[in-house]
Formats: C-alpha cells, structure tokens, sequence
C-alpha cells in the first residue's frame, strides 16, 4: 500500500494532511545545537523552538530563540505556513532559524507515504526575501526516520541570494527535522559572482515530546 501510494506522490506531495497535534500542541518545546560558519569563520548557538499553537489557516505559530556562545539572543515570533513560508514579527531571521522553521513545514506533508527518489519542490515567501525549496527521498529507516536530498535557494529583498545544498533527516513519528546539513554560497546584488562559502550544521538535542 505504501509503494503504490507513493507512486501516485513522486511528482508533487499534496498538503492535505492536518496538523498534528503532537506538533502543534502548546507547551512543547524543541532545542538545536548549530555549527554555522560563514567565509571561514564558525560560530556555536542554540536554537529553541516553542510551540504556541495553530490556526484556521493551517499557519503553525511558534517562538524562536536563538543564543550564541557569546550570550547575544535573537527571538522572532514566526508563523510557519505548509509550504514552508514564513511570517515574522522581525524583518529578518538567522539563516539557521529560518532553515529549522521553513523545513518544519514538513508536518504538513504525507511523509508516511514517502519512498525513495520522491520528489517534490515548495516556495514561498520569508522575511525579507523569497525561499524555493525542492526535496527528494534517499530513504528510510522502521523506526520512521526518512533522509532526504534539500536543495534550497533564499532570493533576499536587497538582491543576495543564497543558494544551499545537503541533506535533511526527519523525524516522521515526532514531525520535526532531527538532522540539518547544508552548505552553499551567498552572493550580494553588487557581486553576484564572487560570493562567501557558509556551511551549517544543526541537530536535534531536546524534545520534550520524545523527553531526550
């Protein structure tokens, strides 16, 4: 069953599935351990994710909270819509933030249904720019985690443009990215050629509805 019903999905994955309510249910609460780096220089942070709740519109709400190792916080109030768009109370997000949120829409998918070499593309907007995102199935594992290929590209309002490759695991039974890894190049409107390397890497480290 699940073979043929992915065959029917390999083009495009519909967003018909609800929200779950392990996912959105209020008071639960993600942490990420990030290694970003950008033209060679790394940098260490947290990222929490606190869930608020959802709305009519199928829009998932949540609180971001970002701590870097020297102490500076960055919070954003952001609604994550199925597509992976993004709307903020703040102009802009970090890249980290944004790539843990938009690929939380994820949610909204059939990801049960998946199989390997689906694929499927979102776009949208986030703040301060345009994201297109397109995924494809490597695989999957009993215990509901499925890897995927991320290709995705953040067209900003001020012409950069950042452009990303890697791989995502997913955790289907608790609805969450467990594992982000991408690097790519950012290019500005002035130089569109000659851009600087960023890289990051983010992991799962708490979920209090896993309770790990």
């Amino acid at each position: 069953m699940r073979r043929l019903f992915a065959a029917v999905l390999s083009l495009s994955l519909p967003l018909f599935v609800g929200v779950p309510a392990v996912q959105a249910a209020p008071g639960r609460t993600l942490e990420y351990s990030v290694l970003a780096t950008s033209g060679g220089i790394a940098r260490r942070a947290t990222v929490t994710v606190d869930f608020i709740g959802g709305s009519a519109e199928r829009v998932m709400n949540v609180d971001v909270d970002e701590v870097g190792e020297d102490g500076v916080q960055f919070g954003a109030d952001v609604g994550i819509e199925p597509t992976g768009s993004l709307e903020s109370d703040k102009q802009s997000l970090t890249s980290e933030e944004e790539a843990i949120c938009s690929l939380m829409a994820l949610e909204s998918e059939d990801m049960a249904g998946v199989a390997q070499g689906d694929h499927w593309d979102r776009s949208g907007p986030v703040p301060g720019g345009h994201q297109h995102t397109q995924f494809v199935a490597l695989g999957s594992t009993d215990d509901g985690l499925i890897q995927l290929a991320v290709t995705r590209d953040t067209m900003r309002n001020d012409g950069s443009v950042a452009r990303w490759r890697g791989t995502m695991t997913y955790d289907a039974d608790a609805f969450v990215p467990a594992t982000i890894s991408l690097t790519g190049n950012v290019s500005s409107d002035d130089d569109p050629v000659d851009g600087r390397d960023v890289a990051m890497t983010i992991h799962l480290i708490h979920d209090t509805f896993k309770h790990y």
